[in-house]
């Protein structure tokens, strides 16, 4: 008997592939989700005490021989113990249900039983389902198309012809997932995306950066779109959304001098109040948590945070990146520094209060 929810997908002639999609899309190896479904490991990227679940399942060859050609998707949010394990009677829980829903016993003789509705169903019953954000379900899609080796989606031809000229093509016209199509695919497509991120539309421009969140890009990348969101703020009409955006594209980049060089300079020199603004500070801490690591920008973030935004934005930032091993001990050395700014003694104070 399966004692695994890949066990058990897999007795049904399909391979699973996990993926997360908590702060960002990415994937999951097999041995660490392997060792999170024992119980063994944690969840590798825990975003809000929870693990945010991609599954990708493609039929076997056996399956496509049979007819199943398609794959199918399941989102899962697993909540998460203490030690971001999964908690062990949901997942017995849920694989009971799966298993039940696989076993030709429980289906009228006849109807042909198809296991990727049965489990789809399960799914839906097992309040465990949630639906991604577009902008994560659009890179999910393009990721997996890539992994299958299937072509991207319609849509992607028209979002090349728009990184190659903008001028010539109305960004009104681009769909989310053709844009998500061109992050994915970035590395083909840097030298137009080089030469014309300045001259995209701003609201292109905010869905691409969304997308570019869930990749390496290079400093080649990065340059342009710093360069755009100082821009902006020294605009006369500054979009907080753009440099929440520009944030966010920035942030898996291996040029890790260039993001934290921008990063001090927006909280420190506070351009058109940047560093006072939620989505900035929220953006900063869930998607450059690893540059929270350095104690000079863990700093500056958590006196911005506790000077400008309520208690309840405070406790809720502080208690996801207190629930990462790497950053626990950086804050905390922060927070209890003697001599840490006062909004941040009183702020940390109400929050152990609260017991977050």
């Amino acid at each position: 008997m399966p004692n695994t929810l890949s066990d058990l997908i897999a007795s049904a002639d399909f391979d699973l592939r996990w993926f997360d999609l908590g702060r960002r899309v990415r994937p999951v190896s097999a041995k660490a989700a392997r060792a999170f479904e024992d119980g063994a490991a944690p969840w590798p990227y825990p975003y809000l005490r929870q693990a945010w679940c991609g599954l990708l399942l493609s039929p076997s060859k056996t399956a496509e021989e049979n007819g199943a050609a398609e794959p199918a998707v399941w989102f899962l949010r697993l909540p998460l113990d203490e030690q971001g394990k999964l908690i062990l009677p949901i997942r017995d829980r849920f694989l009971g249900a799966v298993q039940k829903a696989l076993d030709p016993a429980h289906h009228k003789p006849g109807n042909g039983h198809d296991p990727a509705k049965a489990l789809q169903q399960t799914l839906e019953d097992s309040g465990l389902m949630f639906t991604p954000a577009a902008d994560k379900r659009a890179v999910f899609h393009a990721k997996a198309a890539k992994l299958l080796r299937r072509t991207a989606s319609d849509h992607f031809p028209a979002a090349k012809a728009y990184a190659k000229d903008p001028a010539a093509f109305p960004w009104e016209q681009l769909a989310l997932q053709g844009l998500a199509d061109l992050a994915v695919d970035w590395e083909r497509e840097r030298d137009n995306l080089v030469a014309n991120l300045s001259r995209f539309a701003t609201p292109a421009l905010i869905s691409l950066c969304q997308c570019l969140e869930s990749e390496a890009i290079d400093h080649q990348l990065v340059a342009p779109l710093i360069e755009r969101a100082k821009q902006n703020l020294a605009s006369d009409t500054v979009d907080f959304n753009l440099v929440t955006a520009v944030i966010r594209g920035i942030s898996l980049s291996p040029a890790t001098g260039m993001r934290q060089e921008f990063l001090s300079w927006l909280l420190k020199e506070s351009p058109a109040g940047a560093a006072g603004q939620s989505e900035v500070l929220a953006a900063i801490g869930s998607r450059c948590n690893e540059d929270l690591i350095e104690p000079a920008i863990a700093k500056i973030w958590l006196e911005r945070l506790s000077d400008s935004q309520p208690q309840d934005t405070f406790n809720l930032l502080l208690t996801d990146l207190l629930f990462l091993p790497e950053l626990r001990n950086v804050l905390l050395g922060v927070l209890r520094d003697p001599q840490r700014q006062e909004s941040v003694a009183v702020a940390f104070g109400r929050f152990l209060q609260t017991g977050a």
